[in-house]
């Protein structure tokens, strides 16, 4: 979905206009969050945010790029926060980044899955450009456990993470902590006692 007179006009090298990539991020999330998927087209967001549909696609080559970008737009990094092992350090931020799953970022988050599922030039552009590169703080902490000899030399860090990842993901988008904070701590607790039994199976013999 291309625009020929934009891409004609783009050049090399041009600097990003912040301003109107956070207008349009912005524009493009509260259609998200108020309409079914199908109805977020390009004509919906220059409406919205008042960008040419020129511009827009100077910026983002298609649709499914621009809906990559506003999905991921509302998430927060992973911070490591360093603890006396890259266990604990690993727990501690990702329970640090679970707060930030509120409502609106969830609500998020399960429609980058359903409409991933449907689309697969959006599924992979969430992956290559946003979903992957969150992972490499966490890829580094755990080759920081392979080197300081924690974690046994010939653990598969990819597979690592996707088996933390997938456990939270579960707990907290699946199957949503409730609301009181006796339930919300239950939940954590779960998650902490199933990765450190996924932990167990890589630690150094």
């Amino acid at each position: 979905m291309h625009d020929s007179v934009a891409v004609a006009e783009r050049r090399p090298g041009r600097p990003r206009d912040t301003a109107l990539e956070s207008t349009v991020l912005s524009a493009t999330v509260e259609l998200l969050l108020e309409r079914d998927t199908r109805e977020v087209t390009v004509s919906a967001i220059t409406e919205r945010s008042g960008v040419s549909r020129a511009a827009l696609y100077r910026r983002w080559n298609s649709r499914e790029e621009l809906l990559a970008a506003a999905l991921d737009s509302v998430r927060s990094g992973i911070g490591l926060k360093r603890a006396t092992t890259t266990l604990e350090t690993i727990l501690n931020s990702y329970e640090e980044a679970t707060i930030d799953v509120d409502g609106r970022v969830g609500a998020l988050v399960k429609k980058r899955v359903a409409m991933g599922l449907e689309n697969d030039d959006l599924r992979a552009l969430s992956w290559d450009r946003h979903v992957s590169r969150r992972r490499e703080p966490i890829a580094a902490e755990i080759r920081r456990g392979i080197s300081t000899g924690e974690l046994a030399p010939d653990v598969d860090v990819e597979a690592m993470i996707d088996l933390i990842n997938g456990l939270y993901y579960y707990q907290f988008v699946v199957r949503p902590p409730g609301s009181d904070a006796a339930t919300a701590a239950e939940t954590r607790e779960r998650v902490r006692n199933a990765v450190k039994l996924v932990w167990e199976g890589a630690l150094r013999r």
